[in-house]
C-alpha cells in the first residue's frame, strides 16, 4: 500500500524483560481495580467490555486503565500487522496500548501420560497432546483512531436500535430466560423493584407498563442473576445486584442500548465503592456477559435462517 511507514525489526527482549513487562502490566490490573471505586469507573470499564467482550477480563481492565490514563476513547484495537491487512498503518510515533497475550506450548507425551493417569483431559480431538498455556507475554495493539487508510467496511449489525429499544433483543434474552428452565411473567412492579426471578418456582418476572428500553434492561438484570448462578452461590446481596446490573449493562450496551447514567447511579448504591465486591463482580460480569452476547448471536442467526424462505 502506498504511503505505509516500514519499520525496521524489534531488537528481542531477554526473558528477564519478557517477565518484568508481564509484572509490570499484571501491576496495572492491581491499579486497575482499585480505581473501579468510584461509579463513574465502573461505568467506564462497562463501557470498554461491552466493546471488547471477547477479550478476556484481565485485557479488558488493562485497556479501559490504559484509556483513561491517556484520555483516549477506545472503539476498535489490533495488532500492527492485523491494521496492514485492512489497508490501514499505524502512525509514526503511536503508543502502544498493552494486553496480556497466552503463550502455549503443547504436552508432551509424559506430560499427557500424568494427565491421563490422573483422570485428567489430555488429548484433543486429533489424537495429539492438548496445547496447553504455559505463561504469558506481552502484546502491542493500537485502536483504529490512532491509524490511518481505508475506510473499514461497515459490518451489518444483526439488533438495530428502533425505537426504544435494539430489534430481536428482547426476543432473544426471553428465549435465553425459557432455555434456563424460567417462565417469563408480566406482573406489576413488587417493592419497587421493576422486576424479580423466582428460583423456587422458575419464573421470572418483568414490569408491563415499562418502555421497551426498560423491560430489556430489565430482563438482562434477572438474566444476568440466572447466568451468574446467584440461586447457588453464598454471596452478599449487594454484590448479585452488582453483577446483574453490570451484566445487563455490557449486554445491552453491546447491542445499542445506552444505560450509562442509570447503570453508574445503580452500580454505586449496591457496590458501596467496595474493590474487592467490585474485582469479583467484574471477573463475573465479563464470563456471563459474554457467554450470553455468544448466545444471543446464535440466537439471532438460527432466526434470521429459518425466516429465509425456501424455494
Amino acid at each position: 500500500m502506498s504511503g505505509m511507514q516500514h519499520r525496521g525489526k524489534r531488537p528481542t527482549s531477554t526473558p528477564e524483560e519478557r517477565v518484568a513487562k508481564v509484572e509490570a502490566l499484571t501491576s496495572q490490573l492491581t491499579t486497575a481495580v482499585l480505581a473501579l471505586t468510584s461509579s463513574t469507573a465502573w461505568a467506564a470499564m462497562l463501557r470498554t467490555a461491552a466493546k471488547f467482550h471477547r477479550y478476556s477480563v484481565n485485557n479488558v481492565l488493562l485497556l479501559w486503565l490504559q484509556a483513561e490514563e491517556r484520555g483516549m476513547a477506545l472503539s476498535q484495537v489490533a495488532g500492527y500487522r492485523t491494521w496492514q491487512s485492512m489497508q490501514r498503518q499505524v502512525r509514526r510515533g503511536e503508543r502502544a496500548l498493552k494486553v496480556l497475550a497466552p503463550v502455549r506450548r503443547r504436552l508432551t507425551d509424559e506430560e499427557a501420560a500424568a494427565r491421563v493417569g490422573k483422570g485428567q483431559p489430555a488429548y484433543g480431538d486429533d489424537g495429539r497432546p492438548l496445547m496447553v498455556v504455559c505463561g504469558f507475554r506481552t502484546e502491542n495493539v493500537w485502536d483504529i483512531s490512532q491509524t490511518d487508510g481505508e475506510a473499514l467496511p461497515t459490518a451489518p449489525t444483526e439488533m438495530i436500535l428502533r425505537g426504544a429499544g435494539p430489534a430481536g433483543l428482547w426476543d432473544g434474552l426471553v428465549h435465553l430466560v425459557e432455555a434456563a428452565g424460567y417462565r417469563l411473567e408480566r406482573n406489576p412492579a413488587r417493592n419497587g423493584a421493576h422486576g424479580w426471578t423466582n428460583c423456587a418456582d422458575r419464573v421470572v418476572s418483568v414490569r408491563p407498563d415499562v418502555d421497551e428500553a426498560e423491560a430489556v434492561r430489565v430482563l438482562a438484570h434477572e438474566l444476568g442473576h440466572i447466568r451468574a448462578d446467584h440461586e447457588h452461590r453464598e454471596i452478599a446481596r449487594a454484590q448479585r445486584e452488582t453483577e446483574a446490573d453490570g451484566i445487563a449493562y455490557v449486554i445491552a450496551t453491546a447491542c445499542g442500548l445506552d444505560l450509562e447514567e442509570s447503570a453508574a447511579g445503580y452500580v454505586a448504591g449496591w457496590s458501596n465503592g467496595d474493590p474487592e465486591l467490585l474485582r469479583t463482580a467484574a471477573e463475573t460480569v465479563h464470563k456471563a456477559a459474554t457467554a450470553i452476547l455468544a448466545d444471543l448471536e446464535r440466537y439471532n442467526a438460527e432466526s434470521m435462517a429459518a425466516a429465509v424462505p425456501l424455494g
